[in-house]
């Protein structure tokens, strides 16, 4: 048996043609030329393989002089992501989130991250992370600083006002 099985239309097929002696006649040749269309016969040359002269298929594979490079014995080297740089950064931005307690250890493990990169001679990576949590650890003490003299000062006054 074939995959999938031939197609048999029903017997009360409106496009199904039966002559008188109730053969079938849509199998019998080819179907009547469309009326409205003549055929086209367009010589486009000699082509080979529908590329036009001067072109030539596309070659797959590494292009003439560039070859693939080959691997070491371990591979290449990777560099990792400090873990004191990522911490920095999270206590940095943690600081604004929970009222500034993130702000003196991220200035800790920002400076702590900053010696580890420079010491691994390129092995490790995330001086940026640590710098900026060390920067907005930075921001956050001074935003400290400015509440706390603020407070102060809005402190001395109303008691300056009060006891007159």
């Amino acid at each position: 048996m074939t995959y999938p099985p031939p197609y048999d239309p029903p017997s009360n097929d409106p496009l199904r043609k039966r002559d008188s002696s109730g053969d079938d006649q849509s199998a019998s040749g080819p179907p009547p030329a469309d009326p409205g269309f003549a055929p086209t016969n367009y010589d486009y040359g000699n082509q080979q393989g529908g590329y036009q002269p001067g072109y030539q298929p596309p070659a797959y594979g590494q292009p003439g002089g560039y070859q693939q490079p080959a691997y070491g014995a371990y591979g290449a080297p990777v560099s990792e992501t400090n873990s004191n740089a990522i911490i920095a950064l999270v206590c940095g931005i943690g600081a604004f989130v929970i009222c500034g307690l993130g702000a003196i250890p991220a200035i800790i493990f920002g400076n702590k991250a900053i010696a580890e990169i420079d010491a691994s001679g390129g092995r490790q990576d995330g001086r940026g992370m640590a710098q900026a949590g060390k920067i907005i650890g930075w921001v956050a003490v001074a935003m400290w600083v400015i509440g706390i003299v603020l407070f102060a000062i809005i402190f001395v006054a109303a008691a300056a006002s009060s006891s007159t």
